[in-house]
Parts: structure tokens; C-alpha cells; sequence
């Protein structure tokens, strides 16, 4: 099963998990489609690296 392509609404973009478990999107994204406080998204997630146990 492969990736669907992307439409025009989906834009790719990294993000790190901060305290409590969030992600910021970055301001270019919010602007790009006017999201704003209150919103609701979906949200794909993909996991491209971790953590270090060390760290």
C-alpha cells in the first residue's frame, strides 16, 4: 500500500514533539491555510527519527 498523492490542501513539514506531547506548525503553514486558534485538523504522522536514549 503506497502513499496517496498529495493534494493541494497537504504541505509536508517537520515538526519536533515538545513538553506535554505537542507539535507547533509553522507560521507559514498556519498562514498558507489561514489556520487559526480553535481549529480542528487531521494530521498524518510519520515518525522520521528519535530520540536518543542517551540524550
Amino acid at each position: 500500500m503506497g502513499d496517496k498523492a498529495m493534494g493541494e490542501d497537504e504541505i509536508p513539514f517537520f515538526a519536533e514533539v515538545t513538553a506535554g506531547g505537542r507539535i507547533t506548525i509553522p507560521e507559514e503553514i498556519r498562514k498558507i491555510f489561514e489556520i487559526k486558534d480553535g481549529d480542528y485538523l487531521l494530521c498524518r504522522i510519520k515518525v522520521v527519527k528519535r530520540k536518543s536514549k542517551e540524550s
